[in-house]
């Protein structure tokens, strides 16, 4: 017999030994310890940790892959998968989740992960609210990847995000306030700083850098006035470079900016009027 103080334990092999006898007490121990590392700011600490979770999935990234390659493997996979079925509440959320991971991946934005955990973090929220319905699952995703990008300041194109989605605008519209009204408090909703639409737009009109820096001046007087509250930030950004053209003697029609920043022209010509009646601009002559 070993007594105790003669038992180690060898990591590689996960075998328990007598270093008296050479005798190998106890093969394939299960290891207890830390699985990896966590590395913080103050010092280096060992923890016994999973993958961290995710908005992406339904389940936070919980789901247990169990090997089928045994007869009890598959037994017991039919078994989790019985535990795991899904009511059909829980299907939709699958099923949004699925398409705004599928179309924020189509996006080609910067940030692509960030925006897939906050757009899942806003419909797993709808999901408890029981706001995702069978009608209308696909413009709850649409409305969820435009919200999300505002939270994270990520500009988007809307209409390549309906597009994706094969939703209308009234039909995100309709979503986008429903999602307002009924979640005041527990989704966070950041309007979108119309400058950040600028430097997209200015490249496609083919506008001067000092066209570009003089339509910020203008939405940063804006905003500082509340002139941009409840307004389209792409409306905005480009009647500010409208304006911007007029005043530097490179002019373009608002047909030809609508049809490069793919802004209607009813919207340019009408935020155009919200900023030139409101904004006191000085000319040197």
């Amino acid at each position: 017999m070993c007594s105790p103080e003669s038992i180690i334990y060898d990591e590689k092999t996960g075998e328990y030994i007598c270093i008296e006898t050479g005798e190998v007490i106890l093969d394939h121990a299960p290891d207890l310890g830390p699985e990896w590392r966590v590395f913080s700011n103050e010092d280096l600490q060992k923890e016994r940790a999973g993958s961290p979770l995710t908005n992406k999935v339904h389940d936070k990234g919980l789901t247990t892959h169990i090997d089928t390659g045994s007869r009890l493997g598959r037994k017991l996979d039919v078994l989790n998968r019985k535990i795991r079925a899904l009511s059909n509440k829980d299907r939709r959320l699958v099923r949004a989740l699925e398409l705004m991971n599928s179309v924020v991946a189509r996006l080609n934005t910067p940030l692509t992960a960030q925006l897939k955990e906050e757009a899942g973090m806003i419909l797993s929220k709808l999901h408890k609210k029981g706001l995702i319905k069978r009608r209308n699952v696909k413009a709850m995703v649409a409305a969820s990847i435009i919200l999300a990008s505002r939270n994270l300041g990520i500009p988007l194109e809307t209409s390549k995000v309906l597009e994706l989605c094969q939703v209308t605008t009234q039909e995100v519209w309709n979503a986008e306030m429903k999602i307002r009204r009924d979640t005041t408090g527990i989704v966070r909703v950041r309007p979108l700083d119309p400058r950040r639409y600028l430097g997209q737009m200015a490249y496609k009109a083919k506008l001067s850098p000092e066209a570009l820096t003089l339509a910020s001046r203008i939405l940063h007087v804006a905003k500082r006035d509340g002139l941009t509250s409840g307004k389209g930030p792409k409306g905005l950004a480009a009647a500010a470079l409208y304006i911007a053209s007029i005043l530097l003697g490179k002019r373009v029609t608002q047909r030809d900016l609508s049809l490069t920043v793919d802004v209607s022209e009813v919207t340019i010509r009408n935020r155009y009027r919200d900023l030139v009646d409101n904004i006191l601009i000085f000319v040197d002559l």
